[in-house]
């Protein structure tokens, strides 16, 4: 009687398995890396919304109390840094809180409307220069 060659080598069904276990490895690894790219993305525009806010606000609280109903619906600031937000849009709202106190909201928004960014600073009328 002849005996058999021992068999080497793995079967159909461990190779398979074996790419079966490799495609999922490498989906959930491309998975991570798109979400991680997207999340950098959405804190890199919400830091440049940050930053033409806050340079709004400074320029916002510099206008003569008086002088902030009739101040300028839209940022008066350089928006060049929210150049990479186009198309983005930018509002300024003034409202009577109480008397001698307004609150002045500016807001940007980019991605059709989709991604807000807002900022609200009060002023009051303390009858001083409009530094203070």
């Amino acid at each position: 009687m002849r005996k058999l060659p021992s068999s080497r080598g793995f079967t159909l069904v461990e190779v398979l398995i074996a790419l079966l276990v490799l495609a999922i490895v490498i989906t959930t690894s491309l998975a991570v890396f798109v979400d991680r790219t997207r999340r950098l993305q959405e804190a890199t525009e919400t830091i440049l919304a940050y930053q033409a806010l806050s340079n709004e606000a400074e320029v916002r609280r510099r206008i003569a109390y008086q002088s902030l109903d009739t101040a300028p619906s839209f940022f008066v600031t350089d928006k060049t840094v929210l150049e990479p937000l186009q198309p983005y849009t930018t509002y300024v709202t003034v409202a009577d809180v109480q008397t001698d106190v307004k609150n002045v909201t500016m807001l940007v928004r980019w991605r059709g409307g989709k991604r807000i960014a807002r900022l609200a600073i009060l002023r009051v009328n303390t009858g001083g220069t409009n530094l203070w």
